[in-house]
């Protein structure tokens, strides 16, 4: 009598079979990254600061141009799109419409602001020091490594620019100066005997003192500000015969300007 035949592959079907249903059953991880917390900047120079610590591992957003003033920034629709998925945004305190953006935005995002002289060196330390503990302290990031790299950066750029501005003898030019432009233009040196505020706020007996004056101080150099606009820095300029430069206040990559130093340098070689 034949014996029965045994199909010795059930076993391991049947153990296949169990693995396939644990496997299907088991609940599945899958590895994504988590998305980069964005933060907004009103200005190039907030965000150039925000890209210089944190690199890569946010996404930085900056509204405002680097071509004119912030305070006049007319809001468009990307803005409210950005700031809608806005993580953090920070502001000087200049910017009257940021507060209307973020209303219509309807976003809870954490708003800093951040505030004081920027373009100086040490104004920009304090900047950078700043920016570093907000984004430790809201975003939980740590950027002690490049925030000593940026201030070492930032000192031997100024003590560069110190030197140049020794050389050149630059205390024995004296300028009429736009005021937001002031700070940086007396710290390397320059004999600052006049100033002027923006422009729209300049009647024309105040240009006409300015000139009478220029020309009575012997004024060689009439700096404006770009964000400000230079018309009349340009009239007073042509008015006493005195040569008319024109510096920014405001990083700008497009200009090769992507940060503070940056600035600085190319400010201190339109003076020299």
């Amino acid at each position: 009598m034949d014996s029965p035949t045994v199909n010795r592959s059930t076993p391991f079907l049947a153990a296949v079979c169990l693995l396939l249903l644990i496997v299907m059953l088991t609940p599945t991880t899958v590895s994504a990254e988590e998305p980069k917390p964005t933060v907004i900047c009103t200005t190039s120079v907030l965000g150039s600061i925000v890209e210089d610590l944190a690199g890569d591992k946010v996404d930085v957003v900056i509204i405002a141009s680097t071509s004119a003033c912030p305070a006049h920034y007319d809001v468009r629709p990307k803005d409210v799109e950005a700031v809608m998925r806005a993580s953090l945004i920070l502001y000087h305190g200049m910017e009257a419409w940021l507060e209307k953006l973020v209303e219509t935005s309807g976003s809870n995002a954490t708003t800093v602001k951040v505030s004081g002289t920027w373009n100086t060196p040490e104004g920009a330390i304090t900047y950078y020091t700043n920016v570093a503990e907000i984004l430790n302290e809201y975003l939980g990031l740590d950027t002690s490594e490049r925030l000593e790299k940026s201030i070492e950066s930032i000192n031997s750029t100024a003590e560069y620019l110190k030197a140049r501005a020794q050389e050149k003898g630059v205390e024995k030019v004296k300028v009429i100066c736009m005021t937001w432009q002031k700070p940086f233009v007396s710290w390397l040196g320059f004999n600052v005997i006049l100033e002027y505020g923006p422009p729209e706020k300049l009647s024309s007996s105040d240009v006409a003192e300015l000139v009478e004056n220029g020309k009575k101080e012997g004024a060689m150099l009439v700096i404006s500000n770009l964000q400000s606009g230079t018309a009349v820095g340009k009239y007073i300029a042509d008015e006493i015969g005195a040569i008319h430069v024109v510096l920014t206040n405001f990083p700008d990559p497009g200009e090769g300007l992507w940060n503070l130093s940056h600035v600085f340098v190319h400010n201190a070689e339109s003076l020299f």
